[in-house]
């Protein structure tokens, strides 16, 4: 009989890792943009070779912050690195949350209707 393995959540500490260290090193490279960018979320694949950082972007420029990342994806990785002491560090890959937007539109939407009526 197999023993049965423990969960360690290993990839949860590693999202969490990502999202902590990744926080000051995005806030020093955008600095100069207008807006304010918070890491949504991380999802890292299974083999920790990928991780995908969910940002959201409020009152600034999706497409001139989002073009900046990944001009400067690997100087952003090599920051990332070096707070990893793993075998395998995951590669990072940003990608535009929508949500909090599309909530806020709704709020809006609920807002007027609830005005009108």
């Amino acid at each position: 009989m197999k023993p049965v393995k423990k969960d360690t959540n290993r990839i949860a500490k590693v999202n969490s890792l990502i999202q902590h260290e990744l926080g000051p090193v995005l806030h020093e490279y955008l600095e100069n943009f207008k807006g304010l960018v918070t890491i949504t979320k991380v999802d890292t694949s299974r083999d920790m070779k990928w991780a995908k950082v969910w940002i959201s972007i409020f009152n600034g420029e999706d497409d001139a912050i989002l073009k900046f990342l990944a001009k400067n994806i690997y100087d952003i990785q090599g920051e990332v690195n070096k707070h990893f002491h793993t075998k395998i560090i995951p590669r990072i890959s940003f990608h535009l949350d929508t949500g909090p937007r599309y909530a806020q539109h709704i709020e809006e939407v609920l807002r007027e209707i609830h005005e009108e009526g």
